[in-house]
């Protein structure tokens, strides 16, 4: 468990927990995870994955997890996501500095097939009106080759809507504001359906805490939907 957390201090968030399921979300001692019943929302772009390296695991191998944050803050709220759309799944925890969560895989990622390429995972500190973004690590044993290894911040955003284009820059940070942003850079190059994940490599972001936008347009509007975030970059 991470530092002295146990099942008692965990407060699960008040989702609606998929009815009678095994897999539904609820407190599982270090960490709250399951399938819960989503209401739909407005237009919207969503931060879904934030990691160094991908999320790589083999269901089959039924190896736990070792979940980890990069960062310099002493505690860390870490959730994992469904990518696939209409899976409503979630996992939360919290994670104290240097103490990483061992993630079972038998209890809902085995039994609801979900593979690593249905999941994404990220963490964050702060309240909501000041939250940072912080890049996780997944780590399996055996661990991978050297070779299998992409240690980029890779970023995952996912629209609710169809978009014909996605942009996205940053810049560093500037007490409660920001430096002037760098030019625009495409996120994708041709439309995409509602809810398809999006990548955004973090590769050339400088280290530290720097602001980042993402904007997207429907194919039927003119009008953007802007995300502002901030990231904490190792």
């Amino acid at each position: 468990m991470p530092g002295s957390l146990n099942a008692q201090e965990l407060k699960c968030d008040s989702v609606h927990p998929l009815p009678s399921s095994s897999s539904a979300y609820k407190n599982r001692g270090n960490r709250c995870e399951g399938l819960y019943v989503a209401d739909v929302g407005s237009r919207s772009i969503d931060i879904i994955s934030f990691t160094v390296g991908s999320v790589r695991y083999d269901l089959n191998s039924r190896s736990a997890l070792k979940v980890s944050t990069l960062g310099s803050s002493p505690s860390v709220n870490v959730r994992a996501v469904a990518i696939t759309p209409k899976t409503y799944y979630r996992m939360d925890t919290f994670l104290q500095h240097g103490t990483p969560l061992i993630w079972p895989v038998k209890d809902v990622l085995l039994p609801e097939h979900l593979t690593d390429n249905r999941i994404g995972i990220f963490g964050w500190t702060g309240a909501e009106s000041s939250k940072i973004f912080v890049p996780v690590k997944v780590a399996t044993e055996p661990a991978p080759s050297p070779s299998l290894i992409n240690d980029h911040v890779v970023l995952l955003a996912q629209t609710s809507f169809e978009a014909d284009s996605i942009k996205w820059r940053w810049a560093r940070t500037q007490g409660a504001g920001c430096f002037t942003f760098g030019k625009w850079q495409d996120a994708i190059s041709n439309p995409i359906m509602a809810n398809s994940p999006v990548k955004i490599d973090f590769n050339n972001v400088s280290s530290g805490i720097d602001c980042v936008e993402v904007v997207a347009r429907s194919q039927d509007s003119n009008s953007w939907v802007t995300l502002k975030i901030r990231v904490e970059i190792p």
